[in-house]
C-alpha cells in the first residue's frame, strides 16, 4: 500500500500544486469558466498519459515515449512560465494565448503525472496472484488514498493562493514548474543518450546523475512550498479581532466571526494536509524503502587443525544462524547451518550449511520466513527443506561433516569461497616476498592469484611475486568464482 501511495504523491503532488496556482491565477478573469476548463485538460491529460504508456510498453518503446511526453512538459512549462510572468495588464490576444498555454500545460503536465506514475509501478503489481486479496486490496486503498490526498490540494492550494499577492503566487508557481521540469530534462536527455540521438559526454552524465540523486528531496521541497503558502495566508487571513464589532448585528457579527473561524479551518487544513504527506514519505524513504537486514554473522576462527565446529544442539531449533569466517587477505566468508527438519515427526535433523550467497545474485545473502528461505537479490523463496541443495537461487552448498555432536567445517573450505564475496575488512598481512607487515586497505601494491590477494610494500617485492608466485604462495588451491559454479568435491 504505502509504495503505490507514495509514488502517486511523487507522480502527481507538483502537478497539483501548480494547477491550483494557476486556477488562482486565471480565475478572477475567467471565473467559474477557467475551474471547468481546467477539469476538461486534467481529464485529458490523464487519459493521454494512460494510452502513451500502453501503447509504447505494448510496442516496446517506453524510452522514445518518454522522450515525447517529458518534452512537451518541459515546452508547456516554459511557455506558461513566460505568459504569466508578463505584467498584469496585457490585451485580448496576450490573454487568451495565456489561457490557451495553461490549458495545454494543465494537460502536457497531468499526461507526465501520469506516465510517470504508471512508469514507477509497472514492475510493482497490485497483486502477486489474480484472485481477491488483502494485498490488491491494501495497494488500490494506497492509489485511492494518493489520489484523494492530490485532489484535495488543488482547491487547498487556489484557495490559500487567493489571500496571497499575484506576484507571490507566480513566482512559486513559476519556481515549482521550473524545478518539476529539472528532472524531465534529465529524464529526456538520458533518454537521447541512450537512443544514440545525443552524445554520450561525462557532463551530461553527470547532470542526469546529479539530477537523479537529489530528486527524491524534490516532494520535500513542494511541501515545504504548501507550509510557505499557508503561512503567507495566515499572515493575510482577517483578522480576529473584528473592528467596529458594536456596530454591527449579531447575525453580520457571526458571519464576520464565521468566515475567521472558516480561514483558521483552511489554514490548518494546509498544515496538517502537509505534515500528512511528509510522515508518509519520510516512513517510505527511512524505513519502508530500505532493503531488509541480514542478522549479525557471529565470527567463527579456526582451531590449531585448522578446523570450525558449530554445536548441533545449538542450530537444532530450524531458525537460520549465520556465522562468518574472515580469511588471512581480508575477505569475510557468510555461511549458515538450519535444521531443515525441525517440526518434523521424532524431532528429525538434517542440517543445511551453506554460503550466505547465492550463484545467480552474489552475497547480499538470504532472510528466513517461517518455513521459507527468502533470496533477497530476488525475492525467491525457497522450501526449508531444501536448503543444502544447488541449484537455482539455493544457496551454495558448503562442504561439511558431522562429528558426534558438532558440524564440522575446514577454514581451508570456507576460504575456497571467499570470492563469492565482496565486503573485505581491514586486517594485518604480510608481504610474500619481505615478510613485513603491512594494512591490507593500505598497501601500496596488490596483486591477483588464484583468486587470492596478495599485497605488498613496494612495486619491486610485487614484481618479484610475478616472476614466480608458487615460490612465495604456497600450495594453497584456488579459489572458486561466482562464474564457475559450485564444484563438488
Amino acid at each position: 500500500m504505502l509504495s503505490h501511495l507514495v509514488h502517486f504523491i511523487h507522480a502527481f503532488m507538483p502537478a497539483a500544486l501548480i494547477m491550483g496556482m494557476l486556477v488562482a491565477l486565471w480565475t478572477p478573469g475567467y471565473g467559474g469558466r477557467a475551474l471547468r476548463s481546467v477539469s476538461v485538460a486534467l481529464a485529458c491529460g490523464l487519459l493521454g498519459g494512460a494510452v502513451v504508456f500502453s501503447v509504447s510498453l505494448h510496442q516496446e518503446a517506453l524510452t522514445a515515449a518518454r522522450i515525447s511526453v517529458y518534452a512537451a512538459g518541459i515546452a508547456a512549462a516554459l511557455f506558461n512560465a513566460g505568459f504569466i510572468l508578463l505584467p498584469e495588464k496585457r490585451n485580448r490576444a496576450i490573454v487568451a494565448a495565456g489561457w490557451g498555454t495553461t490549458l495545454f500545460f494543465s494537460t502536457a503536465l497531468t499526461a507526465a503525472a501520469m506516465f510517470s506514475f504508471l512508469a514507477l509501478t509497472t514492475e510493482e503489481a497490485l497483486s502477486a496472484i489474480s484472485v481477491l486479496n488483502t494485498e490488491l486490496l491494501l495497494n488500490i486503498g494506497g492509489i485511492i488514498t494518493g489520489a484523494f490526498i492530490v485532489a484535495s490540494l488543488i482547491p487547498l492550494t487556489a484557495h490559500l493562493s487567493t489571500r496571497i499577492g499575484r506576484g507571490v503566487i507566480t513566482g512559486f508557481a513559476v519556481f515549482v514548474s521550473l524545478l518539476l521540469a529539472l528532472p524531465w530534462c534529465a529524464e529526456v536527455l538520458l533518454g537521447l543518450m541512450r537512443l544514440e540521438m545525443a552524445e554520450l559526454t561525462s557532463g551530461r552524465l553527470s547532470f542526469v546523475a546529479k539530477v537523479t540523486k537529489y530528486s527524491n528531496l524534490f516532494p520535500y521541497v513542494y511541501i515545504a512550498v504548501i507550509a510557505a503558502l499557508a503561512l503567507l495566508f495566515f499572515r493575510k487571513r482577517p483578522s480576529s479581532v473584528i473592528p467596529d464589532a458594536s456596530g454591527l448585528e449579531k447575525a453580520e457579527l457571526r458571519k464576520a466571526r464565521s468566515k475567521v473561524l472558516l480561514e483558521m479551518r483552511w489554514f490548518k487544513t494546509a498544515l496538517t494536509t502537509a505534515c500528512v504527506i511528509c510522515a508518509v514519505l519520510l516512513s517510505y524513504d527511512l524505513y519502508a524503502s530500505r532493503p531488509p537486514k541480514l542478522s549479525p554473522a557471529i565470527n567463527l576462527k579456526p582451531d590449531a587443525a585448522g578446523l570450525i565446529k558449530v554445536r548441533a544442539d545449538e542450530v537444532a531449533d530450524g531458525n537460520l544462524h549465520r556465522y562468518s569466517y574472515v580469511t588471512d587477505d581480508g575477505h569475510v566468508v557468510r555461511f549458515f547451518v538450519i535444521n531443515s527438519m525441525s517440526g518434523s515427526q521424532g524431532g528429525r535433523k538434517k542440517f543445511g550449511v551453506v554460503y550466505d550467497a547465492c550463484m545467480l545474485c552474489g552475497d547480499m545473502g538470504y532472510l528466513q520466513n517461517n518455513n521459507e528461505i527468502i533470496c533477497i537479490a530476488c525475492n525467491v523463496r525457497m522450501f526449508k527443506p531444501t536448503i543444502g541443495k544447488e541449484g537455482g537461487c539455493n544457496p551454495i552448498p558448503l562442504k561439511h561433516a558431522i562429528e558426534g555432536d558438532s558440524i564440522v567445517i575446514t577454514a581451508r573450505d570456507l576460504d575456497s569461497g571467499a570470492r563469492y564475496f565482496s565486503e573485505v575488512i581491514r586486517i594485518k598481512v604480510k608481504d610474500p616476498v619481505t615478510g613485513k607487515d603491512l594494512d591490507n586497505l593500505k598497501a601500496p601494491f596488490k596483486y591477483e592469484y588464484k583468486g587470492r590477494t596478495y599485497y605488498f610494500e613496494s612495486e619491486k617485492s610485487m614484481e618479484q611475486f610475478k616472476a614466480s608466485p608458487d615460490t612465495y604462495a604456497g600450495d594453497l588451491p584456488p579459489r572458486y568464482y561466482r562464474a564457475q559454479g559450485f564444484v563438488k568435491a
